[in-house]
């Protein structure tokens, strides 16, 4: 009886993780419930190896936690109530998963298992998203009935989770698919045992399917960036060793695609909506996206030159937002534009911490940036956390964060150093 038990404890540990990324997008408390499984039996395994100096192996493992500390810090200081305070600290926390998942996915070695569960779950949402396209099924109604605030979020693509997150996993799943099917040219196993992952016909027609599922049915303009630029990377990857001539030519072919009639619809859609935007802009109506993310940066800049060196602590954007608007007698609905979420992470962390918090954020995302220069793979997620730092608050957002948490400890592994 305890040899079962152990057993399939055993079991549960292993695949932990690999469930956790395989309800991402399917169930944000599933995803939350297995995250926290996991660093529970991460915690299990680093008391019991005993090798406690090591645990903090990447400098950006470093930075992110001295980030998480200083938050701690500035609750002395801080402009903002603690129901913020509290708030803010339980989505930073995310930092201090990093050393705990990037040594359980070390010890256990199950790289290809969490990939393949990361697959297989988005495959799920992937056919809900075309049915939900063409009308055949209508998630919208299911939300409003389980009562899923998600204004203003979602579109026809999107399923459970918001057009935004949607369009970040899709983006990087794409990204990985056709990664996948290159190695297995050369003879690369994902499965052992189900035929069709180790099938490189289907990770190029899948990581096609990914790709058109964001570029022509999700509204993202993130996600646009994000599925350009890994599609440029890729490119790279693949005809980097070949003529210059070959690659041009690929790389025009994607620039053409990219402007016929076939993503005329989202893209020029796209650009019309900015234009819009900017246009209400020049009138001081700030209701819009890109106004709504205009004046959030404004307030950001006014708050580093107002408290320059350690900002106004912990969870205190909402209030500088909120006296920034009545200060200067802004016409905008407050319900949309007071918010502790910038919608930028850069503005976020200066506003709480300064330019010293702003400082540590850049060396995190430079220590990201060097460990990502002989790895195709964490480069893909470098470009993941660098645009969704600029349009979004990349840790500060939950199922996002923890996304792009699990995303750098799976594949800033040592096992895939040297694969770009």
């Amino acid at each position: 009886m305890n040899l079962f038990c152990t057993r399939l404890l055993k079991i549960i540990e292993i695949y932990s993780l690999p469930a956790a990324a395989f309800f991402v997008l399917i169930s944000t408390s599933a995803f939350n419930f297995f995250i926290i499984l996991t660093l529970i039996f991460g915690v299990f395994r680093i008391i019991q190896e005993k090798e406690y100096k090591n645990k903090i192996s990447k400098k950006f493992m470093l930075y992110g936690i001295l980030i998480f500390i200083f938050l701690i810090l500035s609750t002395y200081y801080t402009t903002s109530g603690i129901e913020n305070i509290i708030i803010t600290l339980k989505k930073y926390i995310k930092f201090l998963y990093l050393p705990i998942l990037y040594f359980y996915i070390k010890f256990h070695k199950n790289h290809l298992i969490i990939i393949k569960y990361l697959i297989s779950g988005s495959m799920i949402i992937l056919s809900l998203s075309y049915l939900q396209f063409f009308g055949i099924i209508n998630f919208s109604l299911i939300n409003d009935l389980l009562g899923f605030d998600l204004f203003r979020t979602m579109d026809k693509a999107s399923v459970f989770q918001t057009s935004i997150v949607h369009g970040v996993v899709f983006s990087l799943v794409f990204y990985i698919s056709f990664y996948m099917a290159t190695k297995l040219k050369l003879g690369y196993k994902l499965s052992a045992n189900i035929s069709i992952f180790n099938s490189k016909i289907f990770f190029y027609l899948y990581s096609l399917l990914c790709l058109l599922n964001v570029i022509m049915m999700n509204d993202s303009r993130n996600a646009y960036i994000l599925s350009f630029l890994l599609a440029l990377l890729l490119i790279y990857y693949v005809f980097k060793k070949r003529k210059y001539l070959v690659t041009t030519i690929f790389m025009l072919l994607a620039f053409s695609f990219s402007i016929t009639d076939v993503s005329e619809t989202i893209f020029l859609k796209t650009l019309k909506e900015g234009y819009n935007d900017i246009s209400l802009l020049k009138n001081n109506n700030y209701t819009s996206s890109i106004g709504l993310r205009s004046l959030w940066a404004i307030n950001g800049i006014n708050n580093i030159i107002e408290q320059p060196l350690f900002g106004n602590g912990v969870g205190s954007y909402e209030n500088t937002i909120k006296d920034f608007i009545e200060e200067n007698n802004i016409n905008v609905d407050s319900s949309l534009a007071i918010s502790n979420n910038p919608h930028n992470e850069y503005i976020s962390i200066s506003t709480q911490l300064g330019i010293f918090g702003l400082f540590l954020y850049i060396l995190f995302m430079y220590s990201l940036y060097k460990e990502s220069r002989k790895n195709i793979l964490a480069a893909g997620v470098f470009i993941i956390i660098s645009v969704s730092s600029i349009f979004n608050s990349a840790i500060y957002d939950n199922v996002l964060g923890l996304f792009i948490i699990l995303s750098i400890s799976l594949f800033y592994q040592k096992c895939f150093i040297g694969k770009i």
